[in-house]
């Protein structure tokens, strides 16, 4: 481990997704981290993060000389965020500069009840959070900015009235326009018509958890690739999560946020990225192997069982491959089966190009 200690912060880190994120950053660095976990003032008991029973992240700790620090932060209320700015720079302005932070991780892992409160803090939240950090953050081209939103892509997956969904398509998209939409969500939503609308399907009603999570995380999306187009020096990409290829990992859901935040993604910004590999979020298509292969994590390959303790290793670990295909189960005969044909294997198809450079506009 070398080099001056950067400055992260992942908010919501207190539990859940967020406990993991920092984790697996720490057993991932490779130079010294001051991680800052944030709670929401509402949520009250101790959120520091145990290690008593993780030997092997406490070590991780250790070697890398990372320290984890805690505040108050409520990203719906600009004071506090204000307030969170000063502390950084106000602590780390003689170490590192006037500009000290260089990792913002908005993992937004709160639960809600209702979809105000669901797009004020995930959203809205977020969104202002980064707005009021930018002008603290390095400008070394390296600083990295990781918004955590939901697979499946954009809106033509989750959105089914068509005429809704395409009022999302990037290359119309503004920040303005993406502020419209989410007031409309919440018009909605506090009139019980986003079936209607198309919003959200009946079965979402049942479980109103599901759209309370989706539409916020999917317009925090579509915020990213504005940002990134805006604020071309930095490494500005959403975490699409991990699917099913790390699925059974100690870690699964925070190995791509974490690839985001420390791995080399030779210059990759205002991207959607699954399982660690770049994806098209309106079409959710893979980009070609040959992309894959450049941009892919380094990060250690995904167990079958999940692991009692995570394993750490002192040497860079190697990208994980993900199977061509899940293996059937074999159906029994009761007559005698007859002999197998060999046959040539059929050659995969090439994995879709991804589709041209983000055109949104910059945020109005």
């Amino acid at each position: 481990m070398s080099g001056r200690t950067k400055i992260a912060v992942v908010t919501d880190a207190f539990k859940g997704l967020g406990d993991r994120i920092v984790r697996s950053m720490l057993h991932n660095t490779r130079q010294p981290l001051t991680i800052y976990i944030t709670k929401p003032s509402h949520i009250g008991g101790n959120y520091s993060i145990d290690l008593n029973d993780d030997q092997e992240t406490a070590k991780a700790l250790e070697e890398s000389g990372s320290e984890i620090k805690y505040a108050e932060l409520d990203v719906e209320n600009q004071g506090s965020i204000k307030a969170f700015r000063d502390h950084l720079q106000g602590t780390y302005g003689a170490s590192h500069g006037r500009k000290p932070l260089s990792i913002l991780v908005n993992s937004a892992a709160q639960e809600f009840e209702d979809a105000k409160r669901a797009v004020d803090i995930t959203y809205f939240g977020s969104k202002n959070l980064t707005r009021l950090l930018l002008p603290i953050m390095k400008r070394d081209g390296d600083s990295r900015i990781v918004n955590v939103s939901v697979g499946g892509g954009g809106a033509s997956y989750w959105i089914w009235k068509k005429e809704l969904a395409d009022r999302f398509k990037l290359r119309n998209l503004t920040g303005k326009l993406l502020d419209d939409l989410m007031r409309e969500y919440l018009h909605y939503a506090a009139s019980g018509k986003l079936v209607e609308q198309g919003w959200a399907k009946r079965r979402d009603l049942k479980e109103p958890k599901s759209h309370l999570y989706i539409i916020p995380r999917m317009a925090l999306a579509a915020h990213t690739f504005l940002l990134a187009k805006a604020n071309p020096g930095f490494l500005i990409n959403v975490s699409g999560g991990d699917s099913w290829k790390f699925a059974n990992h100690v870690y699964g859901g925070a190995i791509t946020p974490t690839f985001l935040a420390l791995g080399s993604l030779e210059g990759a910004t205002g991207r959607y990225w699954i399982a660690g590999e770049a994806v098209d979020w309106e079409t959710n298509k893979f980009a070609t192997q040959e992309q894959s292969r450049e941009t892919g994590p380094s990060i250690p390959a995904a167990s079958k069982s999940r692991p009692s303790k995570p394993a750490t290793s002192k040497s860079r670990p190697s990208k994980p491959r993900a199977p061509k295909s899940r293996p059937s189960k074999p159906r029994a005969s009761k007559s005698k089966p007859s002999k197998p044909r060999a046959s040539k294997p059929k050659p995969s198809s090439p994995v879709p190009d991804p589709s041209p450079e983000v055109q949104a506009q910059g945020e109005a």
